[in-house]
């Protein structure tokens, strides 16, 4: 039956390119059947300088009546005003009075784009990906560059112990998924007990199964990888095949992406490190940290991995009874590769800020939160080179406040991404 479908389709195919009377149809554009395109224009690259009361640098002291200039979607100059001469031409944004800092940069996110995440029939999908989900600019990703987020990591979601490969990407507008991606592959993400706990009692569906899945899935993945490096090196006579299914572990065995682990709580946090890092040798986010996670610490800190805290911002001891900031517990122990999340839409993705401020009720020191929200979730992502900080030849990912982003009475004025003026409360109105 299949084979005879199969065979008349082929039949109506093949016969949709003669007319009845035999002549050839005349060609139709097929951009003439297609509606017309309902996204704007891209806002222009301009050449800007921005006049700020204070900036945030990210990677220095702060800067007292400073200047940010932009030419061609990157920061151009950055420094005191007597210091950084504004040429002529580039249009001066007034922020005298405002506070001037990187664009804040989200490390788990899964609102940039469709909600069609989970794909739950096994427990590992390395195959699945979620570039093809990314919308660009929806109406999530507008309010979040209201709350100052520009740099989002979109991953699946945590329904299987390994969802498949996030892509990072701008908030900002885009005609097409290439103008917002940052990389791609992002991430790998992997989800260790909670969410992908199942009662079915299939392999996977307790910690001790998840634990030998994930184990199996990456031993494949490695082995995969070690055949083609082997191939190329000449140290291999025969090609390996193809597998589309493995192909994008090469980067993330290579280490040049990193693993997005929902990861939280001391037993589930020590079989991350275990399997993840020292057996497996990735680079890896600890992607939750919450609940008892601090007590790791040590273990974390040695290993050299970020921690993005979040969404829960606090812990009720059971032994105390007292509530403590698991962000603030972490550094308090040592931990400086510090950052937050929203897990958004756990959290709205425009509250970023707000986890942050959360942590510095909690004792969290104030540049600290700023570094998290910035450099810090820049270098976990590997994307350091590029964004998260306001330094020449970075992209122009920048945001004007009326204030310190921590003190949430403070709001965003004016946001640019990639040297484009992506929100302006004076032309846009306020969204959040």
């Amino acid at each position: 039956m299949i084979r005879a479908l199969a065979f008349g389709a082929a039949i109506l195919i093949a016969g949709a390119g003669v007319a009845q009377d035999g002549k050839a149809p005349a060609k139709v554009t097929p951009k003439a059947l297609l509606p017309a395109d309902p996204t704007p224009p891209l806002p222009p690259q301009g050449n800007y300088a921005i006049k700020a009361g204070k900036i945030f640098t990210a990677v220095g002291p702060n800067i007292d009546q400073g200047v940010v200039l932009v030419k061609a979607g990157k920061i151009e100059a950055v420094g005191p005003a007597d210091k950084v001469k504004i040429p002529d031409g580039y249009t001066v944004i007034d922020a005298s009075d405002k506070f001037v800092m990187p664009g804040l940069i989200e490390c788990h996110c899964h609102i940039g784009g469709t909600g069609d995440l989970n794909e739950m029939v096994y427990q590992t999908n390395p195959e699945l990906r979620v570039l093809d989900q990314v919308v660009p600019h929806n109406e999530q990703l507008k309010r979040a560059i209201a709350g100052g987020v520009t740099t989002v990591c979109y991953i699946p979601g945590s329904g299987t112990n390994m969802g498949g490969f996030g892509v990072i990407m701008k908030a900002g507008p885009g005609k097409k998924t290439e103008d917002v991606v940052v990389r791609f592959p992002g991430v790998l993400k992997i989800a260790q007990a909670g969410n992908p706990e199942r009662q079915a009692g299939e392999v996977g569906s307790g910690r001790v199964g998840m634990n030998y899945v994930i184990r199996e899935q990456l031993r494949e993945g490695m082995g995969y990888v070690k055949d083609w490096d082997d191939y190329e090196a000449g140290r291999r006579k025969t090609k390996p095949a193809v597998n589309l299914r493995l192909e994008n572990f090469k980067p993330l065995f290579h280490r040049e992406i990193p693993v997005m682990v929902h990861t939280q709580g001391y037993h589930v946090v020590m079989s991350t490190l275990r399997i993840l890092h020292d057996e497996m040798n990735l680079k890896v986010i600890v992607g939750h940290g919450t609940f008892d996670t601090f007590k790791l610490t040590k273990e974390i800190v040695e290993r050299g991995i970020p921690s993005m805290i979040g969404p829960r911002g606090f812990w009720q001891d059971p032994d105390t009874g007292h509530i403590r900031g698991v962000v603030v517990e972490q550094f308090k122990r040592g931990q400086k590769f510090i950052g937050v999340n929203t897990d958004s839409p756990v959290v709205p993705q425009e509250e970023l800020f707000f986890q942050a401020s959360m942590a510095v009720r909690y004792g969290l020191p104030e540049d600290v939160a700023l570094r998290g929200l910035t450099i810090e979730a820049a270098k976990a992502l590997m994307i350091d080179k590029r964004v998260g900080s306001l330094e020449p030849g970075k992209d122009a990912d920048i945001i004007v406040l009326t204030g310190p982003v921590i003190d949430p009475r403070n709001y965003v004025t004016t946001a640019l991404i990639d040297g484009r003026v992506v929100y302006d409360v004076k032309v846009d109105r306020r969204r959040f």
